[in-house]
């Protein structure tokens, strides 16, 4: 009885958790997007270019700053308050550095381009460096709460971090400064989901310096940092190649798709810190496929809906939102869109591997196709931005199978079989579901220019509905066997 009591509120908590991480990754798709239309449109391009150098910079300087730490104190079992502290206090001293590092990147790389920029616009790119050490410190206290499976409060923290940051940002914009509105909306991020993740939980510590308690730690958190690391690498640098083999025109077609890439990869993201990796660590090794069955369960009627969705839909979305002018952008997008899926896919894997001290194995993963994804894309880009894009969904293929591979250990049957079932048959059933709704509407014509606006909404809502039905058919055939099936290990017993 008492088993079975303490199953149920692990799995109620997991459940929560789920519905507050679908709530979550859904705003993380609408707000950063409809908040890049709107500055789009009332900044010039070169203003949204140095902001997106500053973001860029950003991440990659603070993989020096020992974020693997975070996977490190995940994986400890017992709550030691003195040694949290000393992984926040390395966090503050590494982020106080790095601003400077960054903002030196940052003036250099605007002097090298030649860029002009006036010094009320510098100011606030300098000032955006800070999300370097407010970032770097969340790490302590969000590691705790997902140490304590709080799965709703750290869904939660994404949510409330997009919904405050777009409301700052929109409070400057709505007073005339749409400059130190953008600045305000890309530094308000951050300190939103500081005040979500540390108000009412207790799980912040007092900072301290005794870095010796965090050496037995250092090896784990060397990894986890080289494999985040590489991940950021790897979601830049193609970006890079191609606006420089490429141009203006054609790039801006790029990094579109690559916005929606990002945009999915940002709701898997979520998925693992506010469920996975805790789920994970709490599951016993050996006996965690029923717990990579619920996952892609997930990924599947979250992620694969909104792909299906936009690639049934792509030309009418693009029209309607950005013109016609941005339609040769559509097939990028699509195959982009298409990689963003799978790198979520992966990101289930790469969760699975960080919480069980096998970060090596990601990291080579992820430095070995990102070494051979630069000339693909490179080659690609020769021939245009939609072959670039296959080029880079070709390099997230072959890093997804080499990270499933790796977990073929922890998974109680053919990992194959697994995928097809819970993840390819189900994503190409919602493609095709959404295409049917799409066309019942509009017909096999593709003219999306053309179309007027109530014809292009129904068609999405058709298409939205179609592959919805899929995604729901999928919930409800699942939902008996996983109630049976999760053992109690897995439930974090």
């Amino acid at each position: 009885m008492f088993v079975l009591k303490l199953s149920r509120v692990r799995l109620g908590a997991f459940g929560g958790g789920v519905v507050w991480a679908g709530l979550s990754g859904g705003i993380a798709i609408v707000l950063p997007f409809a908040m890049f239309l709107l500055f789009a449109r009332l900044l010039p391009p070169a203003v949204i270019g140095h902001v997106a150098l500053v973001v860029v910079l950003a991440e990659m300087v603070k993989m020096l700053g020992l974020p693997g730490l975070y996977e490190a104190l995940l994986q400890r079992r017992v709550e030691d308050a003195r040694t949290q502290g000393a992984a926040l206090g390395l966090f503050l001293l590494l982020g106080a550095a790095l601003v400077g590092v960054q903002s030196g990147l940052l003036l250099g790389t605007l002097s090298f381009t030649g860029s002009e920029v006036p010094a009320g616009e510098l100011a606030l790119l300098l000032l955006m460096g800070l999300k370097i050490p407010i970032e770097l410190a969340l790490l302590q206290p969000q590691a705790e709460l997902a140490r304590r499976q709080a799965y709703a409060r750290l869904a939660q923290r994404n949510m409330a971090a997009n919904l405050g940051a777009s409301l700052i940002g929109l409070l400057v914009l709505a007073l005339g400064y749409p400059l130190a509105g953008l600045a305000a909306y890309t530094l308000g991020f951050s300190l939103a989901a500081g005040l979500a993740t540390v108000v009412g939980t207790g799980a912040l510590r007092r900072p301290n310096l005794a870095l010796r308690l965090l050496a037995p730690m250092r090896q784990q958190a060397i990894a986890a940092s080289a494999v985040r690391g590489a991940s950021t690498a790897g979601s830049h640098l193609d970006q890079v190649v191609v606006g420089a083999l490429l141009g203006p025109v054609p790039f801006a077609h790029y990094n579109l798709g690559k916005r929606i890439e990002m945009a999915f990869l940002g709701v898997s993201a979520t998925f693992a810190a506010t469920l996975f990796q805790p789920y994970f660590a709490a599951s016993e090794p050996g006996h965690r496929g029923a717990a990579v069955r619920k996952a892609l369960l997930i990924l599947t009627a979250t992620v694969g809906l909104g792909t299906a969705c936009f690639v049934a839909t792509a030309d009418l979305v693009v029209a309607r939102l950005l013109g016609a002018p941005w339609l040769p952008a559509v097939p990028a997008a699509i195959i982009l869109a298409l990689g963003g899926h799978l790198r979520a896919i992966a990101s289930l894997h790469t969760a699975l591997l960080s919480v069980s001290g096998r970060n090596a194995i990601v990291f080579r993963a992820l430095v070995g196709t990102t070494l051979l994804g630069v000339p693909l894309v490179a080659l690609g880009a020769l021939h245009g931005a939609a072959v670039a894009a296959l080029a880079a969904l070709l390099r997230v293929a072959v890093s997804a199978g080499l990270l499933i591979a790796s977990t073929r250990r922890d998974i109680d049957g053919s990992t194959l079989l697994l995928h097809l079932r819970h993840a390819a048959l189900p994503f190409l059933g919602m493609v095709a579901a959404a295409l049917l709704g799409r066309v019942a509407v509009t017909g096999t014509g593709w003219a999306a220019a053309d179309l007027p606006p109530l014809q292009s909404g129904l068609a999405l809502l058709a298409a939205v509905a179609g592959a919805g039905a899929v995604a729901a058919g999928l919930l409800l055939r699942q939902r008996r066997p996983a109630r049976r099936a999760v053992p109690l290990a897995a439930a974090g017993s």
